[in-house]
């Protein structure tokens, strides 16, 4: 990793909006985190990101996303979260970077991974992460085009592990309306099934109760829909009404209509340029 130079904090309220919160709604909404652990070469989410030159795309109510260069799962998803939720240390480049450290057997452990030693593991999914391209349009034409973190490795002089955010995600991250699901987040890991953990997090972002049918919320996390994977879809669903109702998540067995009643430890942060977080 090339060597940053660590300075005290220049961005306060960058930092704390970082420290105090995991994701942006918009993150969560647009499916960026596709509702699966691994990737299999027959998988159609994998097939179309290679015919579409190992690029995916994604359309919803919220905005228009394109992942290039890696699909990233829940499994990155829930790395970053548990960086966030166990990080030792942070501090700010002297770029004005926000760094944070925090320990790889403690990342796994966290995780409820059968090794929490598999450092290799570990690494190669954080590069995936580095290595993935975000670009974004909202329904207001705003447009984003980041990376989520620049760089990464080992810190002898602190012994842990570090990444760096990019500049690009900073500015993102400062832009949008942010969600804090910390004091959910154990339960949430204890989700064995990534698209349930997907659901759970796409109603997280609702500050208020709401409502969603299940093809639309499908798309809203970028599951792929046909035939084959809604019947799938369905009866996971139905497999894990337990889960959901875990998370104040009622399931109609027959319609299959979604309705979310908001948890009181979930709280959002709304940035100083919009007026209230739009459900």
């Amino acid at each position: 990793m090339k060597k940053q130079q660590l300075t005290t904090n220049k961005h306060p309220t960058l930092f704390d909006t970082f420290k105090n919160n995991n994701a942006t709604v918009t993150e969560l909404r647009v499916g960026i985190f596709a509702p699966i652990s691994q990737i299999t070469a027959s998988s159609i989410t994998h097939k179309d990101f290679v015919t579409a030159g190992r690029v995916r795309k994604i359309h919803t109510s919220w905005g228009e996303v394109k992942i290039k260069g890696n699909i990233l799962t829940q499994v990155h998803r829930n790395i970053i979260d548990a960086i966030f939720a166990t990080a030792t240390y942070s501090e700010t480049t002297k770029a004005g970077n926000i760094a944070l450290f925090f320990s790889g057997y403690e990342i796994q452990k966290f995780l409820g991974l059968k090794s929490s030693t598999n450092n290799t593991w570990l690494k190669k999914k954080l590069d995936e992460i580095k290595t993935t391209n975000i670009e974004f349009k909202d329904g207001s034409a705003n447009e984003y085009d980041f990376n989520i973190t620049d760089s990464g490795g080992y810190s002898a002089k602190k012994d842990s592990f570090v990444i760096v955010f990019t500049e690009g995600y900073m500015n993102f991250f400062q832009s949008q309306v942010t969600v804090n699901y910390k004091e959910e987040l154990k339960r949430l890991m204890a989700v064995e099934d990534p698209a349930v953990q997907a659901i759970i997090r796409f109603f997280f972002t609702h500050a208020n109760n709401v409502k969603i049918g299940f093809e639309p919320l499908l798309e809203a996390i970028g599951y792929p829909c046909n035939p084959t994977t809604l019947k799938k879809a369905r009866k996971k669903v139905r497999d894990h009404l337990d889960d959901f109702k875990n998370f104040g998540i009622e399931v109609d067995k027959k319609s299959l209509m979604f309705s979310y009643s908001k948890l009181d430890t979930i709280t959002h942060t709304v940035p100083n340029n919009k007026k209230k977080l739009s459900n």
